[in-house]
C-alpha cells in the first residue's frame, strides 16, 4: 500500500460504518480543503476498483507524527462519498490562484468536483493520480507494489515528526529544524554593522553600570552611612546627591548614544534586508511565482524585514545587556545576604521553564497568525487588481463576502494571539513577583531580629536589586514571543535564499556575439505540472531571418513554445536550438539581448511612457524611442496625451486602454531590435484598421529578423514563410499558408474557413 498520508483509525472506523472496504487499500492522501473550498481534513482512498473520500467538519484536526503512527486526531464528522473507479477519468490537478482542486470525468464526460486544496498538497495529489491511474490500466494488482524510489512519500518527510518538506529539494522541516542555526546564519548578515553594534553595546553596558550603582548611593550608602551617622552629615549628603546626579547624567548620555546609533543603522539594516529578500525573490525563475500569491510575497519583503530587524538591532542587544545585568546583579545579591539570595531567586527556574512552554505555543499562533494574514494580502491584491470584472459583473457583495471569511480567520488568530499574550506574561509576571514577596517577608524579618547583621538600609538595597533583576526577567518573557515572530520570519527568509532557480546559467555559458537567429526544436516535451503534458513531442525548424506563423485553438500549447524560446522554462525532454546551440548551453545576456517578446498579457510599470519604452534598452536616445513607437502606431496617440512620453501611466495616474496598452508594448521591444521577435497576439486587443497599420510597420521592422507570430486571426499570418498549427501539444500540420489551405481535410483550413465566415457574417473582409 502506498501511504502518501496516513489515514487515522478514527477516520479508518468512521469510513468502515459508511460500508468502505477499508481492508484492501491501495493508496491514501489527504487533502486540506474540501470540495467546497473550506479548510478541512479530507482523506482520499483507493481500493482496486473503488475512490472514497471523507471530510470533516470545518477546521483543521491536530496530528502527531503520520510517518511512525501514533496519530493523536479529534474527528468530526462531516461527509462520506465513493466512486467506482471504471466511471471516472482523465484524473487532473486544475491550478486556481492560490490553490488546486483535484477533478475528473464520469462516463458522460461531465466534469466531477473531487476536492480542493491548498498549494501544500499539489505535489502528492498529483503522485496519488499517478498511482491511481496505474490501477485503473490494471498496473497494479495487489497492495504489495512497489513504490518508484522518488515517489516514496518517507523521502519527502521529516523522520523525527513527519511533517511534509515544504520543498521537496530543501530537505529541512521547519517544526523540527534547530532555531539556534537560524539565529546564527542571519549573524553573519551583521557582520558589517559590527562597529556600530560595538558601540551600541558599550553604551547598553554604561547604561547597564549606572543603573546598577544607583540604588546603592541611594538607598543603602544613603540610610546607613550618611542619616545613620553621628554629627553633621551635610558634606555627605552633598556628596550622594551629587553621585546620584552624576550617575542621572551617565544614564542619559548612555541613552543618547544608543538612540543616535540604533536611529543610524536602523534603516541601513532594513533597507539590506529588503534588498536581500528582494533579490533573492527576483533571482527565481518564474515556475516559483505561478503557485504564490503576490501579496503574500509582499508581506515577506516589507513585514519579515521589519520583524527581523527589531529582534537583532532592538531586541538581542538589551538581551546580552540584560543577561550581564542578571549575572552581576544575582553575584551582589548573594555577596549582600547568600541565604535570602537563594530564597529571592528560586522562583526564576521556575520562570524560565514556563517561559520554555510559553515560546512552543507562541511560534503556533504567530505562524498561524503570519499564515492568515499573507493569505488576506493575497486576496486584497488579487480583488483590488481585478476590480474591473468585479464591477462588471456585479460581484462586489460576493468579493465582500470572501474578504469578511478572510479577515475573520486573522482577526481569530489575532485574537488567539492576544489573549495568549495577555495571560502568559501576567502569569509569568507573578511568578516573579513571589521572589519579590520572599525578600520582603524573610529580609524584613530578619532587620526585626538583627540576624546577620542585615540592616534597614541593605533591604532597602536588595529588594531595590531583586527589582531590577525582574525587570530583565520581563524582557525575557517579551523576547519569547519576540523571538517566535523572529524565528518564523527568518525560516520563511531562507526558504527563499536556499530556493535554487529552476532555470540557471550554465558555467562557461556560450557567448554568441553575434546571433543569426536560426531556431530549432527537436522531439520538445514541457508539463508545468506532472503527468500533464503541454509540449508534446514537437519539431521544426525556423531559417534565420524568416516568419514562422503558429496557430492553434486556446491552450494547444502556443504560449509555450515562446516561453521554451525565451527560457522562461527549460523543455523536460529534447533541445531548443538557436543557431545550434541548445539554449540551455547559451548565456542569458546572448539570449536576452538578442530576443524580443510582446506578450498577449501586456503589464506597464507604474512611471511614464517613456520610462516604460525605455525598459528594454534604458540607454536609448529620444529619437530611438520615438521611431520604435511610430512603428508600433504608439507615437500619435501618445502625443495627445497631456503629457506627451513623459504622461505617467499606472495606479492613480493616466489609465491607457487595451490597444495602447499593447502598441506601448510593441513599441518597447522594438526598442531592443532584436534578432528574434516573438509576437504572441500582440495585435489581440487592436481593431482591424489599427492592426494593419502595425503589421505594415512591423514588415519593415521583421526583415532580415527572425519572427515567430503566434496569431489567432489567422489572416494576419498568410504572408508568413511558415506556418505550423498546434493541436493538444503536437505539431499536427505545417507548410505554407497556401499549402495548408490546398489540404482537403486539413486543420488549418478548417479553422480559416470557420473564422472568414464569422468574420463575413460581421461585416468585416479581409
Amino acid at each position: 500500500m502506498l501511504e502518501i498520508d496516513k489515514i487515522p483509525a478514527c477516520v479508518l472506523d468512521y469510513a468502515y460504518g459508511k460500508g468502505a472496504d477499508v481492508e484492501n487499500i491501495y493508496l491514501t492522501l489527504h487533502c486540506d480543503m474540501n470540495s467546497e473550498h473550506t479548510y478541512c481534513d479530507t482523506y482520499l482512498m483507493a481500493t482496486s476498483d473503488t475512490l472514497y473520500i471523507i471530510w470533516g467538519s470545518e477546521g483543521l484536526v491536530s496530528r502527531q507524527n503520520p510517518v511512525k503512527g501514533g496519530l493523536d486526531v479529534i474527528w468530526n464528522e462531516g461527509g462520506y462519498g465513493e466512486y467506482k473507479l471504471s466511471s471516472l477519468k482523465d484524473f487532473k490537478v486544475e491550478e486556481l490562484l492560490s490553490g488546486a482542486r483535484l477533478t475528473a470525468k464520469d462516463e458522460n464526460d461531465e466534469y466531477v468536483f473531487l476536492t480542493a486544496m491548498t498549494n501544500f498538497c499539489k505535489s502528492s495529489t498529483l503522485l496519488f493520480i499517478k498511482y491511481l491511474n496505474k490501477i485503473k490500466k490494471g498496473e497494479i494488482k495487489d497492495k504489495s507494489f512497489t513504490v518508484e524510489p522518488e515517489d516514496d512519500p518517507k523521502s519527502q518527510r521529516c523522520p523525527k515528526c513527519g511533517m511534509r518538506y515544504p520543498n521537496k529539494h530543501r530537505k529541512i522541516c521547519p517544526k523540527c529544524m534547530e532555531k539556534g542555526k537560524l539565529f546564527a546564519r542571519f549573524g553573519v548578515f551583521l557582520g558589517k554593522y559590527k562597529l556600530y553594534i560595538f558601540i551600541m553595546l558599550a553604551s547598553l553596558v554604561l547604561l547597564s553600570a549606572t543603573s546598577i550603582l544607583a540604588p546603592y548611593f541611594s538607598s543603602g550608602f544613603f540610610y546607613d552611612q550618611v542619616l545613620d551617622v553621628d554629627g553633621t552629615f551635610y558634606g555627605e549628603l552633598l556628596l550622594v546627591i551629587a553621585i546620584v546626579v552624576g550617575t542621572k547624567i551617565l544614564s542619559q548620555i548612555a541613552n543618547i548614544i544608543n538612540g543616535y546609533i540604533t536611529s543610524k543603522i536602523s534603516a541601513r539594516v532594513v533597507y539590506d534586508l529588503k534588498m536581500t529578500i528582494f533579490g533573492a525573490i527576483e533571482r527565481l525563475s518564474l515556475g516559483f511565482f505561478n503557485g504564490r500569491q503576490t501579496g503574500g510575497l509582499m508581506t515577506q519583503v516589507n513585514n519579515d524585514a521589519n520583524t527581523i530587524y527589531g529582534f537583532f538591532c532592538d531586541g538581542i542587544p538589551y538581551f546580552l545587556i540584560n543577561i550581564v545585568q542578571v549575572v552581576a546583579l544575582c553575584i551582589i545579591l548573594f555577596i549582600m545576604n547568600p541565604v535570602l539570595a537563594a530564597l529571592s531567586l528560586l522562583t526564576i527556574p521556575v520562570f524560565f521553564i514556563v517561559l520554555r512552554k510559553f515560546y512552543r505555543t507562541s511560534m503556533k499562533y504567530h505562524a498561524r497568525n503570519y499564515s492568515s494574514q499573507r493569505s488576506m494580502n493575497g486576496l486584497l491584491s488579487d480583488v483590488l487588481s481585478g476590480m474591473r470584472v468585479v464591477k462588471a459583473f456585479s460581484k462586489e457583495e460576493e468579493e465582500i463576502t470572501r474578504f469578511d471569511k478572510s479577515s475573520t480567520r486573522v482577526a481569530k488568530n489575532n485574537k488567539k494571539l492576544a489573549v495568549f499574550n495577555n495571560y502568559s506574561y501576567p502569569l509569568s509576571g507573578i511568578i516573579l513577583y513571589l521572589g519579590n514577596i520572599i525578600a520582603l517577608g524573610v529580609g524584613g524579618w530578619m532587620v526585626i531580629k538583627g540576624y546577620g547583621d542585615f540592616t534597614y538600609g541593605q533591604l532597602l538595597t536588595f529588594t531595590a536589586y531583586i527589582n531590577m533583576i525582574y525587570s530583565p526577567m520581563y524582557f525575557f518573557s517579551q523576547m519569547v514571543d519576540w523571538s517566535a515572530s523572529s524565528s518564523n520570519a527568518l525560516q520563511r527568509l531562507f526558504e527563499i535564499l536556499d530556493t535554487k532557480p529552476d532555470i540557471t546559467e550554465k558555467e562557461n555559458a556560450v557567448e554568441l556575439s553575434q546571433m543569426e537567429g536560426s531556431v530549432e526544436f527537436k522531439d520538445v516535451d514541457f508539463s508545468y505540472t506532472k503527468n500533464r503534458k503541454i509540449i508534446d513531442r514537437v519539431s521544426f525548424k525556423v531559417d534565420s531571418g524568416s516568419i514562422l506563423g503558429i496557430v492553434g485553438h486556446t491552450g494547444a500549447g502556443k504560449s509555450t513554445i515562446a516561453n521554451l524560446i525565451i527560457r522562461l522554462y527549460d523543455c523536460d525532454d529534447g533541445e531548443v536550438l538557436i543557431d545550434g546551440v541548445n539554449v540551455k548551453d547559451l548565456s542569458f545576456a546572448s539570449l536576452y539581448n538578442n530576443i524580443a517578446i510582446v506578450s498577449q498579457e501586456t503589464y506597464l510599470f507604474i512611471g511614464t511612457i517613456l520610462e516604460n519604452i525605455k525598459y528594454a534598452k534604458p540607454d536609448a536616445s529620444y529619437e530611438e524611442v520615438i521611431h520604435a513607437s511610430k512603428c508600433a502606431g504608439a507615437h500619435d496617440f501618445i502625443m495627445k496625451l497631456p503629457d506627451g512620453y513623459d504622461t505617467k501611466i499606472g495606479f492613480g495616474f493616466k489609465g491607457l486602454s487595451g490597444g495602447e496598452r499593447q502598441r506601448v508594448s510593441i513599441a518597447r521591444a522594438i526598442l531592443r531590435d532584436p534578432r528574434i521577435l516573438i509576437l504572441d497576439e500582440a495585435t489581440a486587443a487592436m481593431d482591424t484598421e489599427t492592426e494593419k497599420l502595425i503589421q505594415n510597420a512591423l514588415a519593415e521592422l521583421t526583415r532580415g529578423k527572425t519572427t515567430i507570430m503566434i496569431a489567432h486571426r489567422l489572416s494576419t499570418l498568410r504572408d508568413a514563410d511558415k506556418l505550423i498549427v498546434i493541436e493538444r501539444g503536437k505539431v499536427a500540420e505545417e507548410g505554407t499558408h497556401r499549402e495548408l489551405l490546398d489540404k482537403e481535410e486539413g486543420v488549418y483550413k478548417k479553422l480559416y474557413t470557420l473564422q472568414a465566415e464569422a468574420l463575413k457574417n460581421a461585416g468585416i473582409t479581409e
